[in-house]
């Protein structure tokens, strides 16, 4: 959307690159951004954690670098699909500020498994793993609590948000072969 306003949109698609390419890079440095992001958030939040006294409040929480660690693995399995889906819904908008309202709205849907665990406290279920961010929240809830992984849960979460991801970048690619895409925004 940027890159539309700014008029750099049309040089950059005149160039002999594949559409898939041009999004591939684009989401590839999404990816990296959001997985840099994510670990350097789950670092400093457990640093954090370390100095609270968690015990004497009454949170029993485990909370230690194994945990940390597969905490993060299962994070890092939703950050191709954000970046997929943020770049693909800001394809559609015409300017920054359109993208920003839809990017913000867009943030709502992951919220919902949130909202609904906290209503509903629902059992892990095999049903749960295949839901993008609904299996993500499961995985981190039963590393939190302490309970044993599903190994296959966590292939089953990554490997079905990974295609929605692939899905959505080839989507994108699509879009952005399009003539359209260029003049759209005027």
């Amino acid at each position: 959307a940027g890159e539309r306003e700014r008029g750099s949109m049309e040089p950059l698609l005149l160039n002999p690159i594949a559409a898939t390419s041009l999004v591939m890079g684009k989401w590839l440095v999404t990816v990296l951004f959001s997985a840099v992001t994510a670990a350097l958030t789950l670092f400093f939040c457990g640093l954090v954690l370390w100095f609270v006294p968690l015990e004497d409040l009454g949170v029993g929480l485990r909370a230690g670098p194994l945990q940390a660690l597969m905490v993060l693995l299962v994070v890092l399995s939703l950050a191709p699909l954000a970046s997929a889906l943020q770049l693909l819904v800001s394809t559609f908008a015409r300017s920054f500020k359109e993208a920003q309202t839809y990017l913000s709205m867009l943030l709502f849907l992951p919220m919902i498994p949130g909202f609904v665990g906290s209503i509903l406290p629902l059992r892990t279920a095999a049903w749960m793993y295949p839901i993008p961010t609904l299996s993500q929240q499961v995985l981190i809830t039963e590393v939190l609590r302490g309970e044993a992984v599903s190994w296959a849960g966590f292939a089953i979460a990554s490997g079905v948000t990974i295609a929605i991801a692939m899905l959505c970048v080839l989507a994108t690619a699509r879009v952005f072969g399009r003539e359209r895409i260029i003049f759209s925004g005027q």
